[in-house]
């Protein structure tokens, strides 16, 4: 594929990164026009803007340390906890981050008593878009690859990052179309309901969706990462995630259901 965009003696630009950059520039443009139509507090947001990316920088390294326990824990000794702080090979977890930034966001927003809902109705689409923009930047660059495959739309990577010397599924191009068939079908729903004006059921929607289908689509991954009997980690995190989704899109459904007239803009 294409791991670097540019590459010399000095200098060298991994692809996964520009798009990583991209991808955040974008998602960050969207949320802050979003969050003004939404009306709400978005000073509280620039206000504690430095302290939510540095959670969301820890969390992101912490993540990706323990989930790859075989390349930072040959043995346990002051090499250890140096590795940690070498923060210059790259080795960060966008979900990690995206855990720690919403910890200390909605820690915030309890705080100031914001409404949370309201801010997460108005994020959550800005933050799909990002993970798709991130997906083209991961196939390309090789990671979070998938595992073989004989499918005749199977792509074979000659980088150091991938450890299958034959064709993989290209799972990012998978979660790519997914998350395009998921916006659209809330775009389809909401022309033919107004249970999407209620603040809250945008993000359930999406989050449950999101959580299943992330669930379904780590059979096909092929990278490495932390077991827990035999069972990828990301892929328990993404189950209990659609649970406790699913479970809270349930209660809004039954209640617009009895409540059918009970809406508020969001």
């Amino acid at each position: 594929m294409l791991p670097f965009l540019f590459d010399s003696r000095f200098v060298t630009i991994q692809t996964v990164w520009v798009f990583a950059v991209i991808a955040v520039l974008l998602a960050s443009y969207l949320a802050v026009q979003r969050l003004k139509r939404a009306r709400v507090n978005f000073t509280l947001f620039i206000e504690h803007s430095g302290f939510f990316f540095l959670i969301a920088l820890i969390f992101s390294r912490i993540t990706y340390f323990v989930l790859h326990t075989d390349a930072y824990f040959p043995a346990f000794d002051l090499r250890t906890v140096g590795n940690f702080f070498s923060i210059w090979d790259q080795g960060f977890s966008f979900w990690g981050g995206l855990f720690g930034f919403l910890l200390a966001f909605l820690y915030r927003l309890y705080k100031s008593e914001e409404n949370i809902w309201k801010w997460l109705d108005a994020l959550i689409v800005p933050l799909i878009i990002g993970m798709g923009i991130g997906s083209i930047g991961n196939f390309l660059g090789g990671y979070s690859y998938g595992n073989p495959t004989d499918l005749p739309w199977g792509v074979e990577y000659v980088i150091f990052t991938v450890k299958y010397t034959v064709p993989v599924h290209p799972v990012q191009i998978y979660e790519l179309l997914f998350l395009i068939a998921l916006l659209w079908s809330k775009r389809l729903a909401q022309k033919k309901t107004h249970f999407f004006q209620i603040e809250g059921n945008s993000t359930l929607y999406y989050s449950s969706f999101l959580s299943i289908g992330l669930f379904l689509l780590e059979f096909f991954r092929g990278d490495d990462t932390l077991l827990i009997l035999g069972v990828r980690l990301p892929q328990i995190l993404f189950f209990l995630l659609f649970l406790l989704s699913a479970f809270g899109l349930v209660k809004h459904v039954k209640s617009f259901k009895n409540h059918p007239h009970e809406s508020q803009s969001v």
